[in-house]
């Protein structure tokens, strides 16, 4: 397994995925100041620093689950779209392990990149907050230690939700279909505002919607004619 894993990471290029999240990560905070910026004279962008940080944690996990689809779309999808899948079947690889395999790279590197990004976004929002004061009140331990519960629950939930284009890119073995879907699910999950985001069952459900696709696509992945 860790034989596939090592295989599959040398076509991805780690190195363009890290440097396409590091301007995702200066995008989010440049959108965040700029959002700060235009509030009219003498109020506040965001009422204390646990709105501000749920902001973060919001835009944080749409880009990333947005991202892990287009991640699905490369290294899942298309192979199976081109045919190309068929040439790793040829050789004695079980099938199940191959997507598996995949699939786990896709969930490590959306976990670690929402964590992450979070962590680093958080960091550099308190550092301009310093200066420019867009939050009066102080950043307590308290907040600290329960948005740092919050993150780990939302990174995995984000994780098992990128997950779910899989099911509407393997039907039609399209890449835009598993892109756009991913597009909608953001749109829809943020379509009040942080209304359902901020209900942590919401995406912890449909976490669980996505962890559950990828174990049927494993089963099925056996009897699927290439």
């Amino acid at each position: 397994m860790m034989h596939l894993i090592k295989l599959e990471m040398r076509k991805i290029k780690l190195g363009g995925i890290l440097r396409t999240a590091i301007i995702a990560n200066l995008v989010i905070l440049g959108f965040i100041l700029l959002l700060c910026s235009d509030v009219s004279e003498g109020e506040l962008a965001f009422k204390d620093y646990t709105e501000a940080l749920a902001i973060i944690e919001m835009f944080v996990k749409a880009t990333f689950v947005i991202y892990a689809s287009v991640l699905l779309a490369r290294i899942v999808v298309d192979e199976f779209r081109n045919n190309t899948i068929s040439i790793l079947f040829m050789y004695p690889i079980n099938r199940k392990k191959l997507l598996l395999s995949k699939l786990l790279i896709v969930c490590t590197l959306t976990f670690g990149l929402v964590v992450i990004s979070d962590v680093l976004i958080s960091m550099g929002f308190y550092f301009f907050n310093e200066k420019l004061q867009f939050v009066t009140d102080p950043l307590t331990a308290e907040i600290v230690a329960d948005q740092a519960l919050r993150l780990v629950a939302n990174a995995a939930a984000a994780t098992g939700m990128a997950l779910i284009p899989l099911f509407f890119g393997m039907r039609k073995k399209s890449v835009s279909t598993t892109i756009v879907s991913s597009i909608l699910i953001v749109a829809i999950l943020n379509s009040g505002g942080t209304t359902l985001s901020s209900i942590i069952v919401v995406p912890i459900m449909l976490g669980f919607v996505g962890f559950f696709i990828a174990y049927l696509s494993i089963r099925k992945v056996e009897h699927i004619d290439i």
